[in-house]
């Protein structure tokens, strides 16, 4: 991708992405009890839509997935797996 800011002229590289990723679980909507897992060497599943599973003793099942990359921490690409939870089922 090439940018242009006050006349200097920007290419920027693709980022290059980890092998591992972050996992945050956000439980009936609520962020002050998200639970965030690193998952270093990526043997982690992906979840998807209508999943169920177990957490903090109670089953829940997944109503949101979205997938980001938190680029702020170095130029390595970290993909960011957001799993959002419900007990209603």
């Amino acid at each position: 991708m090439i940018s242009q800011q006050h006349g200097i002229v920007k290419r920027s590289v693709p980022a290059k992405q980890t092998r591992g990723k972050q996992i945050i679980y956000r439980f009936n909507g609520d962020p002050k009890d998200d639970e965030v897992i690193s998952d270093r060497r990526g043997d982690m599943t992906f979840r998807r839509v209508g999943d169920t599973l177990r957490k903090n003793g109670k089953e829940w099942r997944v109503t949101i997935v979205r997938n980001d990359f938190n680029m702020s921490a170095s130029r390595t690409a970290i993909p960011i797996h957001r799993v959002f939870l419900t007990d209603k089922f």
